[in-house]
């Protein structure tokens, strides 16, 4: 490539180029067609600044883009002079001059250290561009996207070498100090246009990726209205299909793959609130987590997620109050969806390590203890307690709903609305539970049968059509209970016969000719 046109344009007084609506148009241009050309030939990127240097040029390439930077963000400010180039010639210029110097920059180091010099200048121009209605402007939408593509390359580490993250380091700090006209990424997540939210999303990730230091940032009160702002947006971002809940997802895991989600999750609570939406969100991406992700092999002497215990506590109880109490709580879906969540996530754990018990590795780290936690007879440690009382009060607030039935038929005022329905499925999450912690401890066994559990979830064992897979779970949970357990074998012994088994697999009463001449029945074989 003939680096002369290049350094003609960029050689020229950068206050004139701002001025002149001719000249802003000959330089954007130029690096235009130079921002391609090195799109198609990054190896040669090095060569073509030094050859700009060496070619007789005032100065070295860097300097010359940081003096037309300063221009073109001084041109933006809110108090400019109309005596400049139109904004129109001047959004093309910084359009194309953000191409050429992003292409410049990526993935190498030396050219970031001499950027960075005028990165400054990068996040004025972008502070002035989401200012006022600018931000909502679709002729800047690009501009904001390319400004932030440009911002993260200069800033990123370009490999795991301490070194490398030098700049990243300091500018993190800076961007999260709290002061309003450093944190330009704020306003760069609440832009409206999707490329600008992804090339912030990856800047994001990009300076966080692989440094626990620098997530941690993000828990400092500017960080954590960063990640707020990623939490709040990622139902919208899952229907958008376009990488944007996949990036969220990536940022968020980090701080669940380094310790720092609990700390995370206190820090996202609201006064006066048993659960926020952020703390939802977040709860759903650690359930994904432990789902997916529990090695075979012991674990660390304290598990970070020994938090589920006392907010499904937390939680058990705020519900189990509002049930009793408060009709019409706004506030219960939500805290019932959390309660799903909770017990999804600590029945990962509990078959983890079962998984792990099976396998003959003897673990005595921190989900075993976890476990062990879960299992107290002291119920306000336990939750075995909490869980039969939650399951009594749902069957009375969701009552079965049985085959056939309408589920506009339940006296529940949740039942009636088609935004709360799958949250009935709560009775499957316990119950589940139940059998997890049950499953060859004959003493969680004897819990359940001195709460009065046995009975109880037996009678689960009825098809639910508002729950799902109930009485499946209900089913492996009676299972457990009985399992060398005379007491509970003999407590079931003890109760009537409810009924045939049709073929559906419903227990259904007994016909009154049954009952009357006391003939023999296929009887529920539980």
């Amino acid at each position: 490539m003939d680096v002369g046109d290049l350094r003609k344009a960029l050689d020229q007084d950068a206050t004139q180029i701002v001025y002149s609506d001719e000249l802003c148009l000959a330089v954007a241009s130029v690096t235009e067609t130079t921002a391609r050309w090195i799109a198609q030939n990054l190896s040669e990127r090095t060569q073509l600044v030094d050859t700009f240097s060496q070619d007789g040029s005032q100065a070295d390439i860097w300097s010359r883009l940081g003096a037309i930077w300063k221009s073109i963000a001084l041109s933006f400010a809110p108090a400019v002079s109309s005596s400049t180039s139109s904004e129109d010639s001047r959004i093309y210029l910084a359009l194309a001059l953000a191409k050429f110097e992003r292409n410049l920059l990526a993935g190498l180091r030396e050219h970031q250290d001499e950027a960075s010099a005028h990165e400054s200048e990068i996040r004025l121009l972008l502070f002035d561009l989401t200012t006022f209605t600018r931000i909502e402007d679709p002729r800047f939408y690009t501009l904001h996207a390319v400004l932030t593509q440009l911002l993260s390359n200069m800033i990123s580490p370009t490999s795991p070498d301490p070194e490398d993250a030098r700049i990243a380091d300091r500018q993190m700090a800076l961007y999260l100090s709290g002061r309003r006209e450093d944190d330009v990424i704020i306003r760069l997540l609440d832009a409206l246009d999707p490329k600008t939210n992804l090339a912030t999303l990856h800047l994001i990730h990009n300076t966080t990726r692989g440094s626990p230091e620098r997530l941690q940032l993000l828990l400092s009160e500017a960080g954590l209205r960063w990640v707020s702002r990623i939490l709040a947006r990622m139902d919208l971002y899952l229907e958008a299909h376009d990488g944007r809940f996949e990036l969220c997802h990536e940022i968020i895991s980090q701080f669940i793959s380094n310790s720092l989600h609990p700390q995370l999750l206190n820090s996202l609570s609201i006064p006066n609130e048993p659960i926020s939406p952020s703390q939802t969100t977040l709860l759903k991406i650690l359930d994904a987590y432990l789902s997916s992700s529990h090695p075979n092999t012991s674990c660390p002497p304290s598990s970070p997620h020994s938090f589920l215990v006392p907010m499904f506590h937390l939680l058990a109880g705020y519900a189990s109050t509002s049930m009793a109490n408060v009709p019409d709580d706004a506030r219960l879906p939500k805290v019932f969806e959390g309660l799903v969540l909770v017990c999804e996530g600590l029945s990962s754990i509990g078959l983890a390590v079962q998984a792990r018990t099976d396998d003959g590795v003897v673990g005595d780290g921190g989900e075993e203890e976890l476990v062990r936690t879960m299992k107290d007879n002291d119920d306000t440690i336990g939750v075995v307690k909490p869980l039969i009382e939650m399951l009594r009060q749902l069957d009375s607030f969701l009552p079965r709903v049985k085959p056939g039935a309408s589920s506009s038929s339940s006296s529940s005022p949740l039942a009636e609305s088609p935004d709360t329905a799958p949250l009935a499925g709560l009775k499957r999450n316990l119950v589940q539970l139940v059998g997890i912690l049950s499953f060859n401890d004959t003493a969680v066994g004897d819990l359940v049968r001195e709460y009065g559990g046995v009975q109880l979830i037996l009678s689960m064992t009825e098809i639910d059509e508002s729950n799902p897979y109930l009485r499946e779970h209900a089913l492996f949970a009676t299972r457990n209970l009985m399992h060398n357990n005379p007491a509970n074998q003999a407590l079931i012994a003890q109760m009537d016969p409810i009924g045939v088994v049709a073929d559906t697999g419903e227990v259904l009463p007994l016909p009154e000719k049954m009952r009357r001449h006391g003939q023999d029945a296929h009887i529920a074989d539980i």
